[in-house]
């Protein structure tokens, strides 16, 4: 208990000593040096006038009087004007005048005043700007050894005060500890005002320090995004245009030829498989643009996937009879996820487009929908018999990299449709993975959260068979 009314008092004492002298934050170190000058410059006085009554040195006495009268002005000035820098000046031209008058009037060598000029110079060292240190300096070497040589040419000139010898010998004890007090106090304040600084630039140093190495990541991350922007651009520039030339020349042969219902019949699927093909390359690359400039946020609502898996192969179903490929659903209405429908068509059409990609003709595809109440997901999968993957293309598939890809009737990719998906989920609050074994096909599962409430709009009225076309957009 005792402790803490001691660390209290401290408390109390320090935060009004931080009142007088004024705080690191309220003004600069060089006012608030003065401030601290001027407090120890009172108190040292404060100790000297009555000192000095007591020894008889009563001009002395009135003169340290005056110079407390305007040691406490000058204090005032600074700590509530801002007048620091002129009181600084007055102060050092005053303390020699006032050293000076008690070398002659107290003894001259024989009293205290040649030892006041090594405290007065410490302070003005210390809390005086920088530029005024030689002149300090100077001073401090002329004065004393001027009043030594005037004393030693016309000693008659200092008064000896003393009128025993027990008088010079108080003075001067009196003297030495306030001294030392002072040198003290003036020197543990500059150590402190030091440490702090110190310690604020390390801080600085630090704080720059850590604010390099995230611009730097930064940078990193904005050097790697452009390369994969300019390398998306160069594949899309190369995939693009390849098949637009061919879909070109496939027009200008039906255009000028002559040809059989049956070469204009097979020349008009592969054209349809070409357009489509780069019309799916198209929206995964404007989806994603769109993404990165306006960012993903999707309106979260009740959404039947068996409704976007049917939308979707109205669609895609074309391909599926090319390629010969049979498509199984096993899925049953009136299931709902709580999901964006625009965000779940993309990411359906684009694992079903996969599947399609990567399955030979006469293959197998099966897309199921489970919904597991005791978890409160649902879980829509994509199974195909294809050429399957590798352990690590698996574990990398979703990881957007940009590189054209071909499947089993040359059709082209760029591999972003996988990482649009994953982007997607993950805003959805769903997950996706892939399981597949090299030559036996691929699984891929992607969950979302069942919707368990609310009442939003009814999305029947967005995935009506006559609003197919248009919503696809």
């Amino acid at each position: 208990m005792k402790g803490k009314r001691t660390k209290s008092s401290f408390d109390s004492l320090r935060a009004y000593w931080l009142e007088l002298t004024g705080k690191p934050g309220e003004l600069p170190r060089e006012n608030r040096g003065f401030n601290v000058v001027s407090l120890y410059v009172m108190l040292l006085l404060a100790i000297l006038i009555p000192l000095d009554f007591y020894l008889g040195l009563w001009e002395i006495a009135i003169g340290l009087i005056v110079t407390e009268g305007m040691i406490i002005t000058m204090f005032f000035l600074s700590r509530y004007r801002g007048l620091h820098r002129a009181g600084l000046i007055v102060y050092a031209i005053y303390s020699y005048l006032l050293v000076i008058f008690t070398y002659f009037y107290n003894g001259g060598n024989a009293g205290p005043a040649l030892y006041f000029f090594l405290l007065t110079y410490l302070l003005q060292i210390a809390f005086t700007a920088q530029q005024l240190h030689w002149v300090w300096t100077g001073l401090h070497l002329i004065l004393p050894v001027g009043l030594l040589v005037i004393e030693y040419a016309y000693p008659s000139v200092v008064i000896t005060t003393y009128d025993s010898k027990s008088s010079r010998f108080i003075d001067l004890t009196t003297s030495f500890p306030i001294i030392i007090i002072c040198v003290f106090a003036a020197t543990s304040y500059l150590r402190k005002a030091y440490e702090r600084e110190r310690a604020a630039a390390e801080l600085r140093a630090r704080q720059i320090e850590s604010q390099n190495k995230r611009i730097k990541s930064q940078n990193r991350l904005l050097q790697k995004a452009n390369r994969e922007k300019i390398e998306l651009i160069s594949i899309l520039g190369h995939d693009l245009r390849n098949p637009l030339n061919a879909m070109t020349g496939t027009l200008e042969i039906l255009t000028k030829e002559d040809l059989s219902s049956n070469m204009k019949k097979k020349l008009n699927g592969e054209l349809l498989i070409a357009a489509h093909n780069t019309s799916a390359l198209l929206n995964n690359v404007l989806a994603w643009v769109s993404g990165q400039i306006k960012g993903i946020n999707p309106l979260l609502t009740w959404v039947d996937p068996t409704m976007i898996i049917e939308r979707v192969l109205d669609v895609q179903g074309f391909i599926a009879e090319k390629k010969d490929i049979t498509i199984q659903l096993n899925t049953r209405k009136g299931i709902k996820v709580l999901a964006d429908a625009e965000m779940l068509e993309v990411i359906v059409r684009n694992l079903i487009n996969n599947a399609l990609k990567f399955t030979p003709q006469k293959g197998t595809i099966n897309v199921s929908v489970v919904e597991d109440r005791a978890v409160n997901e649902c879980t829509i999968l994509v199974r195909d018999d294809g050429v399957g993957m590798t352990d690590e293309d698996a574990k990398n598939i979703f990881e957007g990299r940009i590189q054209s890809t071909y499947g089993t009737e040359s059709e082209k990719g760029i591999g972003l449709g996988l990482f649009l998906c994953r982007e997607l989920t993950i805003r959805l609050n769903g997950t996706i993975w892939v399981e597949s074994e090299l030559g036996k096909g691929s699984v891929f599962f992607l969950t979302l959260p069942l919707y368990n409430g609310g009442k939003p709009d009814n999305p029947a009225v967005l995935f009506s068979k006559e609003n197919v076309s248009h919503a696809s957009h």
